[in-house]
């Protein structure tokens, strides 16, 4: 896990997870589908970055979201920063208590239909894991 004293910037080769929280977020290809990554109205697109966690952290980190929410977690879509880059998106550092591999998606356009095309793009350079727990 990230020192939460020495938060890096988010590097361009970084892998993030973003939890997968609604079993409709996921076709039955085990692919995640565009609305797992449509961003909140305030445009930030909270993940976890993999950058020195180990796997098991990062399903415990998933967990306490999951738990927070009272939601179920399915499991979690991998995908690099490069892949959020190349949609004209920064990804950002967001340290929280308890998760200092926070970050941010952001820079979304505010139009709904482009955010949709972004979020599309998005999920198919992403790879769903299956959360361990629900087999």
């Amino acid at each position: 896990m990230i020192d939460p004293a020495n938060v890096a910037a988010v590097g361009a080769d970084e892998l993030l997870a973003r939890y997968v929280l609604q079993s409709s977020h996921i076709r039955n290809n085990q692919t995640v589908k565009q609305d797992a990554f449509i961003p909140p109205p305030n445009l930030r697109l909270s993940v976890t970055r993999h950058l020195m966690a180990t796997d098991d952290e990062i399903w415990a980190l998933g967990e306490a979201v999951a738990t927070l929410r009272t939601k179920t977690l399915y499991g979690r879509a991998d995908v690099t920063v490069a892949a959020c880059a190349s949609q004209n998106l920064t990804v950002n550092a967001d340290a929280l208590p308890g998760n200092p591999n926070h970050a941010n998606i952001s820079a979304w356009p505010n139009e709904k239909a482009a955010q949709k095309i972004i979020a599309l793009e998005i999920a198919a350079a992403a790879a769903f894991v299956a959360n361990p727990r629900l087999r």
